[in-house]
């Protein structure tokens, strides 16, 4: 049987969340299975991460000047982590309190998983929110139309479960993929960076895998939803980023650009666009530069 990896780096992205990032990194202080380093990297909070754990040992903290978003900010953090010479990588947001058992049960599955997988590339967590499951951060991928579903509710009852795309939330890494195909695009700033990067291991011959009998606990507030709020921010950058793992994966790319941009349509929609006619542009040129390729555009507020 193969031994549990001996070097293990937990990667916490965080922006702005200093109680919830201090349950975080108590939670991984507790994991029965222990960490060999945690990595914090601090997205230019306005109180810094490194007064916020203080008193919380054997952290390392890292700060960023800017805001670098989400996808920036795993780059960073990965890239970071990498310096520890790591077997694996523990992804997830500030947000994401994950269960004491929840990496003990990952590595659980790693003898059998790799009987089955010469490439393991990621295990990932079963993630809850508002107490039930939140199947969408686990997914398969369609190539033919770069369209997502989620895993259904009735396998999560089963053992490990093959998947194509997900969340980085509570996802164990494999750090040598990592060094094969490289950090995840700082230039999506925020949403489907992780898809693509899901989609970059897959392409690369690793696969991936949840595993239902490892909890993470997503503390996302219903506000934090896209369609709860106005259009802004968070909506350019996820039709825009859609459309760009469009260009990049899907088979018939026409017909997925289409879906594309009915489906960014849609959001604009919801998110009382039609109230506030000035959004249009912004809806717009998040189609140009996704359909483009062009992703050098960072928002200011």
């Amino acid at each position: 049987m193969k031994q549990s990896p001996a070097n293990i780096t937990a990667v916490v992205v965080t922006h702005n969340r200093p109680e919830e990032l201090r349950l975080v990194v108590q939670a991984l202080q507790k994991q029965t299975h222990s960490l060999t380093n945690i990595l914090i990297l601090d997205n230019a909070s306005t109180i810094p991460a490194q007064q916020t754990l203080a008193d919380l040992p054997f952290v390392e903290v890292i700060r960023s000047a800017v805001n670098c978003g989400g996808a920036g900010g795993f780059a960073l953090g990965i890239e970071t982590a990498l310096n520890h010479t790591p077997e694996w990588l523990w992804l997830m947001d500030d947000d994401a309190v994950p269960e004491p058992d929840a990496l003990e049960k990952l590595l659980e599955e790693l003898p059998a998983l790799t009987e089955k997988s010469t490439q393991l590339g990621s295990l990932c967590c079963a993630v809850y929110e508002f107490n039930t499951l939140a199947p969408m951060h686990r997914r398969k991928f369609f190539m033919s139309f770069a369209w997502e579903r989620v895993v259904s509710l009735n396998q999560y009852s089963a053992g490990p479960v093959q998947i194509d795309t997900g969340s980085f939330v509570g996802c164990l890494l494999n750090a040598q993929a990592v060094k094969n195909i490289g950090l995840p695009n700082a230039d999506f700033f925020l949403a489907y960076d992780d898809t693509e990067y899901f989609l970059r291991l897959g392409n690369a011959g690793y696969s991936s895998w949840l595993i239902p009998s490892s909890k993470i606990d997503h503390l996302r507030s219903a506000t934090a939803r896209l369609r709860s709020n106005h259009f802004g921010c968070k909506h350019f950058y996820n039709i825009r980023n859609r459309l760009v793992v469009c260009r990049q994966y899907a088979r018939w790319k026409t017909p997925a650009a289409c879906i594309g941009l009915v489906s960014g349509f849609m959001i604009w929609l919801s998110c009382g666009g039609a109230k506030h006619p000035k959004t249009i542009f912004l809806l717009f040129r998040a189609f140009h530069d996704g359909l483009t390729g062009k992703l050098s555009y960072v928002w200011k507020n």
